[in-house]
């Protein structure tokens, strides 16, 4: 885990919009796995962004995904 990672999850307080970085840190995935989840339809960007833009995700919603056991089923699928 590197130290820019281990900063980020013991914030306090988490942005409302991570980044793909930050969400495969919170969710557990490795950073290259975000865009093949999104491409599954299985994670949703904010807006809707153009497909070389950077992509932000709700951490309500993450939070959430990240306590369905179904979906991280799914996800590690």
């Amino acid at each position: 885990m590197s130290s820019q990672q281990l900063q980020f999850l013991n914030l306090r307080n988490l942005p409302a919009r991570l980044t793909s970085e930050e969400s495969a840190w919170l969710l557990g995935f490795a950073p290259h796995a975000i865009p093949v989840l999104v491409a599954a339809g299985l994670l949703k960007p904010l807006g809707q962004p153009a497909p070389n833009a950077v992509k932000y995700f709700a951490m309500t919603t993450l939070c959430e995904l990240k306590q369905d056991a179904g979906w991280l089923f799914r996800a590690s699928k």
